[in-house]
This record gives C-alpha cells, structure tokens and sequence, in this order.
C-alpha cells in the first residue's frame, strides 16, 4: 500500500498547471460574486486570492511529494493539506473578531474556508468537484437575501 501511494505521484504539466490555477480563480470568484455586489468589505477580490492560494499550496504539495517520492524519504502530503486548512481558518477568525461586543462574520468566514476548499479541489484536479461545492456556496450565500432580519442593520461588516 506505502509503494502505491508513493508510485502514485507524478509532475503536474504547465498546461495542467494553468488549468487547475484558473478553475481555482473562476470557483473563488463565484463566491466572492455575490459579497462584491452586496458591498462586504471582504468581497471577490479576497476569495478568488484564498482560492488561488490554496490551489497554488495543493499543486506545491503534489509537486514536492513526486520529487521526494524518488528519493528514499516517504512523503506525507497530508500534512500540507491540514496547514492550509488550519491557515484559512486563522483568516475566518479574522472576519469573526470585530473587536466589539457583538459577534459577526460567520458567514464571511465559512465561505473563506470553502473557497479554501475549492481551491484545494482545483488545485488536486478534481475541477468537477470544485465547481459544484462553489455552485452550491453561492446558492447558499445568495438564499440569505431571502431570510427576514438579515438586512444591514444587524450586520457588522455593512
């Protein structure tokens, strides 16, 4: 099992490469879509990077794994992949804390993380599947302008 999954890796191709950096890019900013035109301080720009970034931390994890894998060291991919998902939660909490006596940024930050997400997914290859989890993101954060009491007034980033 240990010779399979070490095998198992290989180089990614430039083409692959800017393939799987753009469906990162095109997920990120279908999330960040709607903040943007809802004015949120943390709008398109800011998913599309979180998106980019993670992508770009996933192909570096395949990249390094496949160089190592001819060597006699055993790779762990894993645990790159749990830095970035720890790293995106420290960007969540910082669209939480507000420094007031009111908690707010949830929202913000959970759809962060999944823009991290996406961006995993993108940058692994799996784009199918990058694009259903942003596709649903978006449906979820766009159904919010649907609810009652969910208007500026009660909103710490409006």
């Amino acid at each position: 099992m240990e010779e399979l999954l070490i095998s198992g890796f290989r180089s990614i191709t430039p083409f692959d490469f800017g393939l799987r950096l753009i469906c990162a890019l095109i997920a990120g900013g279908l999330l960040g879509l709607d903040r943007e035109v809802r004015h949120r301080k943390i709008g398109i720009r800011t998913y599309m990077l979180v998106a980019l970034g993670a992508a770009g931390f996933s192909i570096l994890t395949i990249e390094f794994a496949a160089t190592l894998a001819e060597s006699d060291f055993n790779p762990d991919p894993t645990r790159i992949v749990q830095g970035i998902i720890g790293a995106i939660g420290f960007l969540g909490a910082g669209a939480i804390i507000q420094g007031d006596e009111r908690v707010g940024g949830m929202a913000t930050a959970a759809s962060l993380w999944v823009a991290g997400a996406v961006g995993m997914a993108s940058g692994l290859g799996f784009f199918v599947h990058a694009l259903v989890i942003a596709t649903l993101a978006a449906i979820v954060l766009a159904m919010s302008r649907f609810m009652r009491g969910r208007g500026a007034v009660d909103r710490p980033d409006a």
